[in-house]
């Protein structure tokens, strides 16, 4: 449904993103993953036709739409701002009715009543906005992105004014709407589980380029640089002549890394002693800062279920096993 080829923008001299290539499928949620200021928002735009100046192509099923002869064409495109973009001088009704101008008074009253039934909002229709709370104040931005029916639905951190509980319901309530409409949606977050728990798909862009895209899992499992690595997992990077003393295989362009919860710290021996920095109770695992001592200066975090015995300061060793040490990109 959307195709995004060689997209690239510019501010004067300054690139913003370049080379950006993926597509999304009708029913597919994909997750453009970065940190702030990276250029997340911008794809959006550019897609919703706000960002006009752009490199590259836009594609909606078989029209390049970003072409200037069909700039101004329908995009059939919801969108869900950040701070949600309510008119606060409209009641609920009229937020929703806004995105209804094409329709006659007749038609807008009716595809206005469906949608206060579909989102549960029967009962603040003549509420002014400011009189909602946020997770309602959030259905009535999704109700006036889908009021026209559209095949896209663009969400730009759709979940951060909410509390952490509030989140987690709309989080799952949002997925199961985008497929049950089989719409095309594109969420941008910098929250990696956010990204995790929603996503068919995920793309991490960092310094203008989109460094990954794939499976949620599959992105997760398999990072293919630090980056992506640091970004979406906690994980340890583990000096490469430790790496070598272990018999696996890295060149100075590579690094190893192993997910904090995939190893143990213990008394009992083993080829890697260390010293236990720090230890936080974190409710249901603790963490270790512990020091390699054969590589000073080198601190790792462990994440353990259970800590009998050890002590800050107590000299341990650490248990690795080689399958679960990755060798990735710098």
């Amino acid at each position: 449904m959307v195709s995004i080829e060689n997209f690239g923008v510019s501010f004067g001299n300054t690139k913003i993103l370049e080379n950006i290539n993926f597509d999304v499928k009708p029913g597919e949620i994909v997750t453009i993953l970065g940190s702030s200021g990276c250029g997340k928002t911008t794809i959006l735009r550019a897609i919703a036709g706000l960002q006009k100046e752009h490199k590259g192509h836009i594609c909606i099923g078989d029209e390049c739409v970003s072409s200037k002869e069909i700039y101004v064409k329908d995009r059939e495109v919801g969108y869900i701002f950040q701070d949600y973009a309510l008119f606060p001088h409209l009641n609920v009704s009229e937020n929703i009715a806004f995105a209804l101008f094409k329709l006659s008074k007749k038609e807008k009253e009716k595809r206005v009543d469906e949608l206060l039934e579909q989102f549960n909002l029967i009962d603040h229709k003549k509420k002014q906005i400011h009189q909602l709370s946020g997770g309602q104040q959030q259905r009535v931005a999704i109700a006036r992105a889908l009021a026209n029916n559209p095949k896209i639905l663009l969400l730009d951190e759709p979940f951060s004014n909410l509390d952490a509980m509030l989140r987690y319901k709309t989080k799952i309530w949002l997925k199961n709407l985008i497929k049950k409409l089989n719409l095309s949606a594109i969420l941008v977050t910098h929250d990696k589980k956010e990204a995790l728990t929603v996503s068919d798909k995920i793309g991490v862009i960092n310094n203008k380029k989109l460094l990954q895209f794939d499976t949620a899992q599959e992105i997760f499992d398999n990072p293919k640089s630090l980056y992506v690595a640091n970004f979406l997992c906690e994980i340890n990077q583990l000096p490469n002549e430790l790496i070598k003393q272990l018999d696996l295989k890295i060149e100075d362009s590579e690094v190893a890394i192993i997910k904090i919860d995939k190893s143990i710290v213990s008394l009992e021996k083993s080829n890697i002693a260390v010293k236990i920095i720090d230890i936080s109770f974190c409710g249901d695992y603790y963490e270790l800062v512990i020091e390699l001592t054969n590589f000073k200066n080198h601190t790792l975090i462990v994440k353990m279920q259970n800590i009998s015995n050890l002590n800050i300061l107590d000299n341990a060793y650490l248990h690795i096993n080689k399958k679960d040490i990755k060798i990735i990109n710098k």
